[in-house]
């Protein structure tokens, strides 16, 4: 019940999205593309019961959330950046192998930290120390996520 809920939000989440974000209507298609292909592999696997708990594919409201902010404050190499969440979000699902999921779940979560920086840099004009504190601290979260989420990857065997 839970995944039904998940997927038919997501459905609504990323319409609306599509239908909001500024950018050029090849882009809205090909993003919306993305977002439809990975909800469509994410219904499948709930369907067969093998959708995890931890799944990436679960962050896909999120991933079109992040597409209509990067759009709202007009980062044309955000969309370009954000291209990769779904299709890393639909291979970190597959990996098996710890190392290929360690480097992807490394990818992924690094991609999304530099994104939602971009958002709120843009969107609050920062420059100058602002800037300076806003970049140094996420960055200083990013690599603590990532790291600990790695470590539990590698050493637990932990498909995040």
């Amino acid at each position: 019940m839970k995944d039904i809920v998940l997927f038919a939000g997501s459905l609504i989440v990323i319409g609306l999205a599509l239908a909001v974000v500024p950018y050029p209507l090849p882009w809205r298609l090909g993003g919306g593309a993305l977002l439809l292909l990975l909800w469509a592999y994410g219904l499948w696997r709930a369907a067969g019961g093998l959708l995890r708990p931890t799944s990436a594919v679960r962050l896909l409201p999120g991933h079109a959330l992040l597409l209509l902010a990067l759009g709202l404050v007009g980062s044309e190499a955000g969309f370009w950046a954000w291209t990769a969440l779904p299709v890393l979000s639909l291979l970190l699902d597959l990996a098996r192998h710890r190392s290929l999921a360690t480097g992807m779940y490394a990818i992924l979560w690094l991609d999304v930290f530099a994104l939602l920086h971009q958002v709120v840099a843009r969107g609050r004009n920062l420059t100058g120390l602002p800037f300076v504190l806003w970049s140094g601290g996420l960055a200083l979260v990013a690599i603590l996520f990532v790291a600990n989420g790695v470590r539990r990857i590698w050493t637990k065997g932990v498909m995040v």
